[in-house]
């Protein structure tokens, strides 16, 4: 949980933690109390200058003093240069908002099952169920009514916040984040028609989320068919996401919020998703493929490719078609003229 300390530094001191160039302070005995954005800083406030379209907003604005990159001044306004400012940013959350882990224990009204495994330095909170068999690695952290199911395995400084759902024999990574509401190993959606009924295909596989992911509040991630659903190192995911049974998602990929994976995608490194894109099932996503939002994703895609619409097509072809589509009302008005005009 992150809180403000309620600390106070001068310039001087703050480029000290940050390790930054201090820049035309002009002997003013700046204290800084927090970081804010343009718009709403005051004087006591460090604001942040990510592009230089934003400079002469910069300077207008009310900010006691600015985090820059080293290739951006403001005239008359004291910075801290730093070679990346959104390093400077989390850095500078880090100072004024740390992070503060739970206090390691268990809580009394937990319900762990004396042959679940639990680390050193773990904390489980209120009314949290560790079932059988189960194994939770070093400083992990159980929130608050959280269940995690029979042989299902979390690593070390893993996170888990109030109401995440762990189902029987998850393997969750080390430094994972799970949001609340995350469910993991759910029943994959699988039915086949038998006499003409729905039959309910058992889903028998698990659920595999590699080190260093990130997922976010109400997502699902359903387990297998009969493999596994794997869940790259390092990827991030949004809220209210889906991804279906046995896919497997590549290395650093990204998910904003509604994205939906049919069964058995396949994705590569590094590729992103923007919000409420669809992908069909069985199809297989190049590495480094960019997928606008709201597209539908029906076919295979190859590495590098950037898509949108629905059907996804290459970008340069969607341009195309909405840019005839604006043009479509006036053809129609100067066909149905054209058709009123008396033959000869």
């Amino acid at each position: 949980m992150r809180r403000k300390k309620g600390l106070k530094l001068n310039l001087n001191e703050l480029a000290a933690r940050l390790n930054a160039t201090l820049v035309q302070d002009e002997g003013n005995e700046v204290i800084i109390e927090g970081l804010a954005t343009l718009d709403d800083a005051l004087g006591h406030n460090l604001s942040f200058v990510g592009s230089a379209k934003l400079r002469d907003k910069a300077i207008n604005s009310k900010a006691g003093a600015f985090l820059v990159n080293y290739d951006l001044q403001l005239e008359g306004r004291p910075c801290l240069q730093v070679e990346n400012v959104w390093r400077g940013v989390i850095q500078t959350i880090d100072i004024f908002y740390p992070d503060e882990k739970a206090i390691t224990g268990i809580h009394p009204s937990a319900v762990i099952d004396p042959l679940a495994k639990i680390g050193r330095g773990v904390h489980i909170g209120p009314n949290a169920v560790v079932e059988k068999e189960a194994r939770i690695g070093n400083d992990t952290e159980i929130g608050a009514q959280c269940y995690v199911g029979r042989a299902a395995v979390i690593g070390e400084n893993t996170v888990l916040y109030p109401n995440v759902t762990i189902q029987e024999r998850v393997i969750v990574g080390s430094r994972v984040i799970l949001h609340s509401g995350v469910v993991l190993g759910a029943d994959g959606f699988k039915y086949e028609v038998i006499d003409g009924l729905p039959c309910k295909v058992p889903q028998v596989g698990i659920v595999v989320i590699e080190d260093e992911v990130e997922i976010g509040a109400n997502t699902c991630i359903d387990r297998a068919f009969l493999g596994e659903t794997r869940i790259g190192h390092g990827t991030k995911i949004d809220n209210l996401v889906q991804v279906g049974h046995n896919c497997r998602i590549g290395n650093f990929n990204a998910m904003a919020a509604g994205v939906g994976f049919s069964g058995s995608v396949t994705t590569g490194t590094g590729c992103i998703f923007w919000g409420q894109a669809g992908i069909r099932e069985q199809v297989t996503v190049g590495d480094g493929t960019i997928v606008g939002g709201q597209s539908g994703v029906t076919g295979d895609l190859p590495a590098g490719a950037h898509v949108f619409g629905t059907p996804a097509v290459p970008l340069r072809d969607a341009a195309r078609q909405n840019a005839a589509l604006k043009r479509l009302p006036d053809l129609i008005r100067r066909v149905n003229k054209m058709e009123r005009k008396p033959t000869k």
